[in-house]
């Protein structure tokens, strides 16, 4: 199985190049061929071989293949407007006022 590489990137061609790797790893991971990927994702063949190849692709087709990869909660965690807890304690702790001793 291979591994998901890390994002290492110090340039935005680099990180859309990585996008491409890191989807090719998660849909290997699944045993999945490019094919079978590009049919459940909705996209071309042409188009699946291009953004892991280059990351080229539009923002649509990568959220088309998040989400045939059960990934899109990655995705939503870059739009995402508030804050995810682990648990209530968490979510009460971070809203509760703070006390101060005099």
């Amino acid at each position: 199985m291979d591994k998901i590489p890390p994002f290492q990137w110090r340039n935005p061609h680099q990180l859309i190049r990585q996008v491409g790797q890191r989807i090719r790893a998660h849909r290997k991971a699944r045993g999945w061929t490019q094919a079978e990927l590009s049919e459940r994702a909705g996209v071309s063949l042409s188009t699946l071989k291009l953004l892991e190849r280059e990351g080229k692709g539009s923002l649509q087709r990568l959220a088309k293949i998040a989400v045939a990869l059960d990934l899109d909660g990655s995705l939503r965690e870059l739009f995402s407007q508030t804050p995810e807890y682990a648990s209530l304690e968490e979510v009460e702790a971070t809203h509760r006022p703070s006390s101060k001793h005099a």
